[in-house]
């Protein structure tokens, strides 16, 4: 028995790409010049926005003037009350009212964060419910010393609900 010769080829012949190949690079070749041309709009785009909103934005300042100033300078009181810390005096004031069986209907709350006063308006179904709310919310740890200012009895309302207003040191820690 003689073996047959072995032939070992350790250097594949190369293969060419043919069209197909050559069609695909060019297809590669049309689309990356074409993203490269659309990106370049885009920036150039993008940087003709960016300088009419300069150009807006400085008429617009230019505009403003002393009276923008001013009315900048007046919305300090409404920045300093909305970074009040309604939270807890919020909390504290519906915790009182849960307390007292949710007979306590809180109608305005008025905040003086200059002076750290604060005024409470609210109703109740009698004047021993609003007392109780009162001594309640001298518990409390947002407040210091509520104090009944006024109370009236509301005769008009079938239920003739007794609407007070009480004023607190209200404890802001900014």
């Amino acid at each position: 028995m003689s073996a047959q010769p072995l032939l070992l080829d350790f250097q594949p012949q190369p293969s060419r790409g043919g069209w197909i190949g050559a069609g695909v690079l060019v297809l590669g070749a049309v689309g990356a010049v074409f993203a490269g041309l659309q990106f370049h709009a885009q920036n150039l785009r993008r940087e003709g926005l960016e300088m009419r909103l300069e150009a807006l934005e400085s008429a617009h300042n230019a505009s403003i003037g002393a009276n923008g100033a001013a009315s900048i300078e007046g919305a300090g009181p409404v920045v300093n009350a909305l970074g009040a810390p309604w939270s807890l005096l919020l909390q504290e004031l519906e915790s009182a009212s849960h307390d007292e069986g949710s007979t306590v209907a809180v109608l305005a709350v008025e905040p003086d964060k200059e002076k750290g006063r604060i005024r409470i308006v609210a109703e109740a179904r009698d004047l021993g419910k609003a007392l109780a709310y009162i001594q309640r919310l001298q518990k409390s740890r947002a407040l210091r010393f509520p104090m009944l200012d006024s109370h009236e009895v509301r005769t008009e309302d079938r239920d003739q609900p007794v609407r007070f207003q009480l004023s607190a040191d209200w404890k802001v820690s900014t």
